[in-house]
């Protein structure tokens, strides 16, 4: 029986407010992939192909996909992988770009929140490889994360630092969305700690984190 024992009892208002936030959550994101077309170049981040090249071929999950470019370009290099993201409009353009580029992957959509595991138990301790990217939640990822890794899996973050407030050319200007310095290898202290980097890069400012689940 799975144990959630550090968020607050689950109780019928309690669910209420949560799928209203997710409904609120869902009608934004698909809001924004409103007026998208699908992609003509699978675009994957440079955090995840320099790691996950150098790990033997297993299954994968990226949440939070997006239009689905860093899902299909490790089902290009052999992953067998399964994508969530809360958006139905965002997740319907990322099966038609996974579909032009002849590539199998598993779009879920799902919200990623304290009750994902209970909808998917059968994903826990499944997956040799997590990515995340330009997506950050400090309540309920920490948590999942490590239970959706197998003993030896690699989990791949990159996302926003508090340096990408200080840019002109910045969308984020909410503190909350980014990440203070040493704050993500923290929130992932359950996981051994391969490689954490914060860098500027020519478009964002970022911090990365190549962690282990050790057992």
């Amino acid at each position: 029986m799975l144990s959630y024992a550090t968020h607050q009892p689950i109780t019928i208002n309690l669910l209420f407010r949560r799928q209203a936030m997710s409904l609120n959550d869902r009608e934004r994101w698909d809001q924004k992939y409103s007026d998208r077309m699908v992609p003509d170049l699978v675009m994957a981040d440079e955090w995840l192909m320099d790691h996950a090249a150098k790990s033997n071929r297993g299954r994968a999950i990226d949440l939070a996909c997006g239009l689905g470019h860093n899902a299909i370009w490790l089902a290009q290099q052999g992953w067998q992988v399964d994508a969530v993201d809360i958006s139905p409009v965002g997740l319907s353009i990322a099966k038609k770009f996974a579909m032009i580029q002849s590539t199998d992957v598993n779009f879920i959509c799902a919200d990623l929140e304290g009750l994902f595991l209970v909808y998917h138990q059968q994903m826990e301790t499944s997956y040799d490889l997590v990515s995340v990217f330009r997506f950050l939640d400090r309540e309920h990822l920490p948590e999942i994360i490590p239970r959706l890794l197998k003993p030896g899996g690699l989990l791949i973050y990159e996302t926003f630092s508090r340096k990408q407030l200080d840019r002109d050319d910045s969308h984020i200007k909410d503190a909350r969305f980014t990440l203070s310095p040493g704050e993500l290898p923290r929130l992932y202290s359950s996981l051994s700690v391969v490689a954490h980097e914060e860098v500027d890069l020519s478009d964002r400012c970022v911090d990365r984190l190549l962690a282990r689940r050790e057992s």
